[in-house]
């Protein structure tokens, strides 16, 4: 058995096949994220009616993964996310917890001798960007997210985000280039020869900030019982995927207070990669522009690509050609990149046995 599972802060992700020829691909995609509401006869009720399946805490039932949208009506709290900040919780025992149910549900039980499986974690690309202490931290939860895997019956080989979609997305160019991931919780780029990564880097800031920075200009706010205040950003993330918004043409306040943070965004991606080629020799050349390839949840804004090129000619000083393109699907390119990683070393240990 050949998997690949995305620990996505957005979204968990796995993609699997049987090791023999001609197997069909088995995919699932479950929300990274839990809900919890009071334990009382009248919400047991409600969710049997629903029937959504949940879990029982102290005086709490919890709900999880993609029955968490169907059950937002039950509370006004807004969902906890597996992954805060990107990171595996170390205090959070119920989402621990729920990851390994869910880390469960998403790789089938193993009948093959050899059963290999890619982790692509959420913090995967962190560590060489953090403090000692964070750093630490970071590394516990990688470990953490590998030994799910590994009781689940699977060998582990850990991928980076950006590597991964490098895999998926660029047959045509003999993966050279750069390939960039938008994230929910964070941002990850790497810059590639013929597949081998030359360098990498990582910023703290993806999708999710840009969906709570309108949702604090625009003063978007929920309020529980008790009258505590939360930030809306369900509301703000409902509306950017509802409406067709092109950064490049904004139409209203609202649509321009997007693009000005998507381009700061960018920005910094754009910064971030300029630097590392100009300290990477044999990737850029005079002749043909450098290959860029926008994966990730966020990607499939529209103008996305355009604004993202625009600023790496800009920030290069326009020394450097550059083209940028939207993965196909961008939003499982990672999951998919990491599924080829795992069938080549496979190939790769099978081989080396014989």
């Amino acid at each position: 058995m050949i998997c690949a599972i995305d620990f996505g802060c957005g979204t968990l992700r796995s993609l699997c096949r049987a090791g023999s020829a001609g197997s069909r691909l088995r995919r699932l995609e479950l929300r990274s994220e839990y809900s919890a509401v009071p334990d009382t006869a009248l919400h047991r009720r409600a969710l049997g009616d629903q029937g959504v399946p949940y879990a029982t805490g102290e005086g709490v039932l919890l709900i999880v993964g993609n029955d968490v949208e169907r059950t937002r009506w039950l509370t006004r709290i807004p969902a906890t996310p597996l992954f805060p900040g990107g990171r595996v919780p170390r205090a959070d025992a119920p989402a621990r917890q729920l990851l390994h149910v869910l880390t469960g549900c998403l790789l089938p039980r193993v009948t093959e001798a050899e059963n290999v499986c890619v982790l692509i974690s959420p913090v995967a690309d962190t560590c060489g960007e953090l403090s000692l202490e964070q750093a630490a931290e970071t590394s516990g939860g990688v470990a953490f997210l590998k030994r799910l895997v590994e009781m689940a019956g699977y060998s582990v080989i850990e991928l980076g985000a950006a590597e991964a979609a490098l895999l998926s997305a660029w047959p045509d160019s003999q993966y050279t280039g750069v390939s960039i991931v938008l994230g929910a919780e964070s941002s990850s780029w790497c810059l590639a020869r013929r597949g081998l990564v030359q360098a990498s880097g990582w910023l703290p800031a993806g999708g999710n900030w840009v969906d709570g920075e309108i949702a604090k200009q625009l003063r978007l706010h929920i309020w529980d019982a008790d009258g505590a205040a939360y930030l809306d950003t369900g509301r703000v993330a409902a509306w950017r995927r509802q409406q067709s918004v092109d950064i490049r043409q904004p139409r209203d306040e609202q649509e321009h207070m997007l693009s000005r943070l998507i381009l700061v965004l960018l920005q910094q991606v754009a910064a971030g990669v300029v630097r590392q080629l100009s300290e990477t020799e044999g990737l850029v050349s005079p002749l043909r522009p450098l290959q860029v390839v926008v994966s990730g949840g966020f990607a499939a804004t529209s103008g996305l690509p355009e604004v993202l090129a625009e600023q790496l000619s800009v920030l290069s000083g326009g020394t450097q050609r550059f083209l940028v393109l939207r993965a196909s699907a961008p939003d499982s390119a990672v999951v998919r990149g990491g599924l080829v990683y795992g069938e080549l070393e496979l190939r790769a240990q099978l081989a080396g046995a014989a």
